[in-house]
């Protein structure tokens, strides 16, 4: 096992059609219990979350997408990548900034942007093309981490 776990945080409100599918993908980590994978699903990401990526060996934040292509686009967090600070919204970026900066974090950052189609408000379904896509992330993530998978560490907060 990896001396550090890796925090999954899935951004997204799944009243909104396809902006679902990172809350989708952390319920399915969560039934695959990966051995130091822990989980979060949130709405938005909070100026609160800096202080928790100090723990952590890597962070990978899930989102949905309409410019990444399908099925999905792993990538490390750029460090020059535009900040925005806000109480209401943060960025990736301006997070990772946060708890580098203050809590000494030296966590590994990615970005999981999967593929979606269809944003529609109040809609709770996931289109059929952003399901595949979201199959695909799973299985990929899942063997990039199966040397991780025994037990289950933490569901998600």
């Amino acid at each position: 096992m990896k001396e550090k776990p890796v925090l999954v945080i899935g951004c997204g409100n799944p009243a909104r059609g396809d902006d679902g599918l990172a809350p989708a993908f952390v319920e399915r980590l969560d039934q695959l219990c990966l051995q130091g994978v822990e989980t979060r699903n949130q709405y938005q990401l909070c100026v609160e979350d800096a202080m928790d990526m100090s723990g952590y060996g890597q962070v990978v934040y899930v989102d949905a997408s309409l410019d990444a292509p399908p099925p999905f686009e792993f990538s490390p967090l750029h460090d020059d990548a535009v900040m925005h600070l806000d109480t209401h919204n943060i960025s990736p970026a301006a997070l990772t900034y946060l708890a580098r900066t203050l809590f000494g974090a030296t966590a590994g950052v990615f970005v999981l942007a999967i593929r979606g189609y269809r944003f529609d408000p109040f809609t709770e379904t996931i289109s059929e093309q952003a399901q595949g896509n979201l199959r695909e992330a799973i299985a990929w993530f899942t063997e990039r981490y199966a040397g991780w998978s025994d037990s289950c560490m933490g569901k998600s907060v």
